[in-house]
């Protein structure tokens, strides 16, 4: 960007009274603008030599940019080899045009042919241009101000960090994952039998069963943990994909969490003949499992989408109880809530700096170091996963609950100081979102909230205050009172 007056040099025919009238208000509203114009009629003087002049412009170093002003007149001119000393403004030449920074001339197009073409001098055709031509004049010159200011509307991202499985012996599984999602994308999805979708969870499951390990460091788990950021990437990708194809999103989602569940957590995917095995070699896949569940519903909250949402919360999931044993029980997605042991107790005490004393670690690095823009932020995640806590009682899961419902890890990471139960005041905000409740009326609505209270218990024991609940920002007697 440029932090002084830049200078351009406008270059033109004078075709006509007229098009040298539209260059001159171009000039003027650029000098409004605050670039400072070179113009034959304010800058050349009496007994100058107008080509001379046009060069000295060209090549001044001071002058940023040169502008030429393209019409039938000038792209007839500079073609035939014509103007130069005649009563026109000399035209750029090809020669000057060559030997000076070409990055420097900006061709603005001011006409178009019978055939919808711009007029523009041969040598300058593969250049980019500016359109000024008719109604393309406001956005053409906001595009040309911007350059001039060398402020562009689309910034290149700064460089990132060399991804982590480049260096692993193992081969690059990414490429087939990616191209499992391809074909989502382009298949026609008539409902989620679609191979295209079945195949995209197994060759998903595929990839991640390199992370399994009977025993690692600290180091290695942390390793393994920004590793899989990628196939979480990936996996979030393929849901905004197939979202809003077909109804019933929600169960399908459901039903793959499911999968993900009894499959990751099931030493027999990793080794067939195991009869023994320890827990904490699970801890990487159950993290796994609580991130993606809560950027899968920070997504739908984000869409809107608040029938799938209740349909991913209502399900009743058949999860297995152990990694060994065949058996499963009926549970909530409570069970999909999980707090790492290996993280929590064995990597957090060794980290370094404040890390070592953050409430939750596993919260820190969700929210703080795994974003993914532009859905996936910190705030988007961390009210997701408080919102599984707040709506959970309401959604009258007493019989499937295990433990206590869900706990918000992420909770400390929210702003406190707003939330999406605020609008509950207004009529229009809950009749919209009554498909979370699996409600139709304002009373059925209000049954439901009113078992949505605070916990002291949701609380890390270091903090300050326990995590939120829906009646903490809202009164039973409030809600819907306003339109």
């Amino acid at each position: 960007m440029i932090d002084r007056t830049p200078r351009v040099f406008i270059s033109y025919s004078w075709t006509s009274t007229k098009f040298q009238q539209q260059v001159k208000e171009l000039a003027e509203r650029l000098v409004h603008d605050g670039v400072d114009v070179v113009l034959d009629i304010w800058d050349l003087k009496d007994g100058q030599d107008k080509f001379h002049f046009m060069e000295q412009c060209v090549t001044d170093p001071q002058i940023d940019r040169v502008l030429i002003i393209c019409d039938s007149g000038y792209a007839e001119k500079a073609d035939a080899r014509k103007g130069g000393v005649g009563d026109e403004t000399a035209i750029i030449s090809p020669e000057i045009y060559g030997n000076a920074e070409q990055e420097k001339f900006i061709p603005v197009i001011m006409e178009y042919n019978q055939d919808g073409k711009p007029f523009i001098p041969a040598y300058l055709k593969g250049r980019m241009y500016k359109d000024l031509a008719g109604d393309n004049y406001l956005k053409g010159y906001k595009s040309l101000l911007r350059n001039i200011y060398e402020c562009p509307s689309e910034r290149k991202p700064e460089l990132g960090h060399r991804p982590t499985w480049l260096d692993e012996k193992e081969a690059d599984d990414l490429f087939s994952i990616k191209e499992a999602k391809q074909k989502v994308e382009i298949a026609e999805l008539n409902g989620f039998k679609s191979s295209a979708t079945q195949e995209f969870v197994d060759v998903y499951l595929e990839s991640l069963k390199k992370y399994y390990k009977d025993q690692f460091t600290n180091e290695e788990y942390l390793k393994d943990f920004e590793g899989i950021l990628e196939y979480r990437n990936i996996f979030l990708e393929y849901i905004q994909n197939i979202a809003l194809k077909t109804e019933h999103y929600g169960i399908f989602l459901a039903d793959t969490f499911e999968k993900l569940y009894n499959t990751l957590y099931d030493v027999h995917t990793f080794k067939p003949r195991a009869n023994t095995c320890g827990y904490d070699s699970f801890d990487i896949f159950k993290v796994h499992i609580w991130e993606l569940f809560i950027c899968t519903t920070a997504y739908l909250l984000h869409i809107e989408d608040y029938e799938s949402i209740n349909e991913l919360l209502v399900h009743t999931y058949f999860l297995r109880i152990s990694p060994l044993l065949e058996e499963m029980e009926p549970v909530s997605y409570e069970a999909f809530c999980f707090t790492s042991k290996v993280l929590e107790q064995k990597v957090k005490p060794n980290m370094p700096g404040e890390l070592c004393r953050k409430f939750t670690l596993t919260g820190h690095f969700l929210c703080m170091e795994r974003e993914f823009l532009p859905v996936y932020t910190k705030k988007r995640i961390a009210e997701a996963d408080l919102f599984l806590y707040q709506v959970y009682n309401g959604l009258d899961l007493d019989q499937l609950t295990k433990d206590f419902g869900w706990f918000p890890i992420c909770y400390v990471y929210s702003e406190e100081h707003n939330s999406m139960w605020k609008k509950l005041k207004s009529k229009n905000f809950c009749e919209k979102i009554m498909p979370i409740f699996g409600v139709k009326s304002i009373d059925e609505l209000k049954k439901k909230i009113e078992k949505c209270v605070s916990d002291n218990m949701m609380r890390y024991r270091e903090s300050g205050y326990a995590a939120t609940a829906i009646l903490d920002w809202v009164k039973i007697e409030e809600i819907a009172a306003l339109p």
